[in-house]
């Protein structure tokens, strides 16, 4: 069975937990007022990102990816993020 080679990385990034998030506490309000959306706890709004792939061995590829997300994708300070694989 020939190895799966790897198409694209999607790189999703949300705001953590503990974090303002400016952005969705403006979209949260916006839906309320003027839009009349109840039951809205919390929004929080953050970013996909989706790079397509050259091939390469899966262990460098997927290193690359994360030198790409540690260095510039996300802030690790104020944010989480999740990586998939396809």
């Amino acid at each position: 069975m020939e190895p799966k080679t790897l198409k694209k990385a999607r790189v999703m990034t949300r705001p953590k937990a503990n974090t303002l998030d400016p952005q969705g506490v403006v979209v949260k309000s916006n839906l309320e007022r003027s839009l009349n959306i109840k039951y809205l706890k919390k929004v929080s709004i953050g970013r996909y990102i989706e790079v397509e792939l050259d091939e390469g061995p899966e262990e460098d590829v997927k290193k690359n990816i994360q030198e790409a997300i540690d260095k510039l994708l996300y802030n690790e300070i104020i944010e989480d993020y999740e990586v998939i694989y396809e």
